[in-house]
């Protein structure tokens, strides 16, 4: 073989190798700016189930009881009274308000005993109860019956409740007996509403009534 042969051979190689090298490396940054795959979103937590959202109209019953018995003689306007509910209220099968639920009032007219024979008075507002999903459910001492619940044209109550007692009658009897204060103990059960459409979230059944037919 020539020098001339030899040295066009060996020059054709060094150009091959050189555009093969250019060719690797032209890969290089397109490997290296592949983004790894993204590692699959982690499953969310399972909600839990047998839960139902339950609208409670407004006119619903609730029966509530004070947690401690407060007086007349003792008492004082805008005083916060605590309450606790004594029977589950259900509606459509489910209970929206458990027995034993917790709630508020607000003392809004105290009336002393005096030496007139005047008896003591004591008015309050009932203002909420925890419902099941642990909300707050506003209540009142006014049935405002839902337009689309069973309690639709009910009769209103007062506005507010009181307890009176009254002085001793007789003649002449105000001017020289004093009157007795009135004291509201925790087994006085009464009778409040619910006032207005609310949903509540719950998961528990109402039970079925116990000794009377359906």
């Amino acid at each position: 073989m020539s020098n001339i042969t030899r040295a066009i051979r060996e020059r054709v190689l060094r150009l091959c190798a050189a555009t093969l090298s250019v060719f690797i490396f032209s890969l290089v940054p397109v490997c290296a700016q592949t983004p790894p795959s993204s590692p699959p979103a982690p499953a969310r937590s399972p909600q839990p189930g047998g839960a139902e959202k339950v609208l409670v109209p407004g006119g619903t019953t609730v029966v509530v009881a004070l947690t401690e018995p407060i007086s007349s003689a003792t008492a004082t306007a805008n005083d916060q009274v605590a309450i606790v509910v004594k029977k589950p209220v259900a509606v459509d099968g489910w209970v929206v308000v458990p027995a034993g639920a917790n709630g508020h009032a607000t003392v809004t007219e105290v009336t002393h005993a005096s030496g007139n024979g005047s008896g003591g008075k004591i008015s309050m507002s009932v203002d909420w109860v925890y419902s099941s999903d642990g909300g707050m459910l506003q209540l009142s001492t006014t049935n405002h019956a839902s337009e689309s619940g069973d309690t639709k044209g009910a009769a209103s109550t007062a506005t507010l409740l009181s307890w009176v007692l009254l002085g001793p009658v007789g003649f002449f009897a105000h001017n020289f007996v004093r009157g007795r204060d009135v004291t509201i103990g925790t087994d006085k059960t009464f009778t409040v509403f619910v006032d207005h459409d609310a949903h509540v979230q719950t998961n528990q059944r109402a039970g079925p009534s116990q000794g009377f037919d359906q």
